[in-house]
């Protein structure tokens, strides 16, 4: 009885949190300035791919660099060997 108790209370509370948090947020000044100019600014045709590519295409490239050094340095201090 008490495990079923325990997955109705986490079931619920999962709903709960999915329908707080899971609202469709209003459309801000930024992003309809964004949709706006998007064709005109980029030459895209889609608007997705030109917010992507030109918009965000520093923030892509410093998460690559990021990711880059991170697995870099997990490589070397995996294969560190102490001499102690």
């Amino acid at each position: 009885m008490a495990k079923i108790l325990k997955i109705l209370l986490s079931a619920a509370l999962a709903f709960v949190t999915i329908t707080l948090f899971a609202a469709p947020a209003a459309p801000t000044a930024l992003g309809q300035a964004y949709a706006a100019s998007a064709l005109a600014d980029t030459g895209a045709a889609n608007a997705v791919t030109a917010i992507y590519l030109n918009y965000r295409m520093y923030d892509s490239i410093f998460e690559t660099l990021i990711l880059l050094v991170s697995v870099s340095a997990v490589i070397h201090f995996s294969w560190r060997k102490d001499y102690e």
